[in-house]
């Protein structure tokens, strides 16, 4: 299970992210704004790439990866409340 994270991390952060962003084009494109989504995603896709770089190191730090995790997600968090 782990390897299958490890490898795949970064390739489902960016499906995630390119589909968060592709749905705020078609919303805008039709005059809905769905501002947030598409910075959300696209954080997201950085995180999860970083993240999976981090991982696939050959003696990689876990303390880096869990700071980066929690300031990701706590940066997230802000996101979605400030666009409240």
């Amino acid at each position: 299970m782990k390897k299958i994270v490890k490898k795949y991390l970064g390739t489902v952060g960016f499906l995630l992210g390119m589909v968060g962003m592709i749905i705020t084009f078609i919303y805008k494109w039709n005059g809905t704004d769905l501002e947030p989504l598409g910075e959300i995603s696209f954080f997201f896709w950085v995180t999860t790439a970083y993240i999976s770089s981090l991982i696939n190191e050959v003696k990689p730090k876990k303390w880096w990866v869990y700071t980066v995790s929690i300031i990701s997600l706590s940066l997230i968090c802000a996101l979605i409340f400030a666009y409240r």
